[in-house]
């Protein structure tokens, strides 16, 4: 196959793609396009997403590890009906206390809201993001 028709295909197979990968996020409230060198907890901070609603609302496209994302995929950052957009990005030290504090949201509803950390917060680790709606987010997992 010369590199004309090699090149063609590639761009017909990333068109197909991208068409699929819109088409399956029908239920988005608000889509966002992967840059390069992000991660999912710089993407998350950046579109004001939290890390497990990132995670949750792509389970078909992130693995567990979020090392197979890559510049310019199309990820939902939330769930109609799912979508937490005010966050907070933990810090070294931060503590199930200084996240309340400084989110000024209650610990049942910070923990509600973030159900990938344990009770006293010790699964945190600095720069995940979490939400910090004062309302409690009902995620379909």
């Amino acid at each position: 196959m010369s590199i004309t028709k090699q090149f063609f295909a590639l761009v017909a197979l990333s068109m197909l793609f991208t068409i699929a990968s819109a088409q399956a996020r029908a239920g988005c409230s608000r889509n966002g396009t992967v840059q390069d060198s992000d991660t999912c907890d710089i993407l998350s901070a950046r579109d004001n997403v939290s890390t497990f609603q990132l995670a949750n609302a792509n389970k078909a496209a992130i693995d567990p590890l979020c090392d197979n994302i890559f510049p310019g995929e199309l990820l939902c950052l939330g769930l109609t009906g799912q979508d937490c957009d005010t966050i907070i990005v933990v810090k070294e030290g931060d503590s199930c206390t200084t996240l309340t504090q400084a989110s000024g949201v209650a610990l049942a509803t910070l923990l509600a809201n973030n159900p990938n950390v344990n009770s006293d917060c010790s699964n945190i680790y600095p720069g995940e993001v979490l939400c910090t709606s004062s309302q409690v987010i009902k995620y379909s997992t």
